[in-house]
């Protein structure tokens, strides 16, 4: 679990990294980070639609607070993804820390 800053600046020095949004649909669309794919932890295609990524390279996972994150990152590792960044505090920490641009 890694503060916003570091989350970002990882994020943005990663080639095309993989970046899930685990909340649901509905969250995603009121405002997420640029680039990220909505895999939404509570609906019933948490594995199918995860298992779509590169378990090789780095994915960077955010909710809204750090509670489903934390349950997606632990499936994550079952799957056999090794390189994960989880964001600390969730989409709000990103938010508050302004680094929260809006998405078009």
């Amino acid at each position: 679990m890694i503060e916003a800053k570091d989350f970002a600046e990882t994020m943005n020095t990663t080639k095309n990294p993989q970046i899930l949004d685990v909340r649901t649909p509905e969250e995603f669309t009121q405002g997420h980070i640029d680039n990220a794919a909505n895999v939404n932890w509570l609906g019933d295609r948490f594995v199918a639609d995860a298992e779509k990524f590169d378990k090789t390279k780095p994915v960077f996972v955010y909710c809204k607070s750090g509670r489903r994150s934390k349950k997606a990152t632990e499936k994550l590792q079952e799957l056999g993804f090794k390189n994960i960044y989880e964001l600390k505090g969730g989409f709000m920490k990103w938010s508050a820390a302004g680094l929260n641009k809006p998405t078009e």
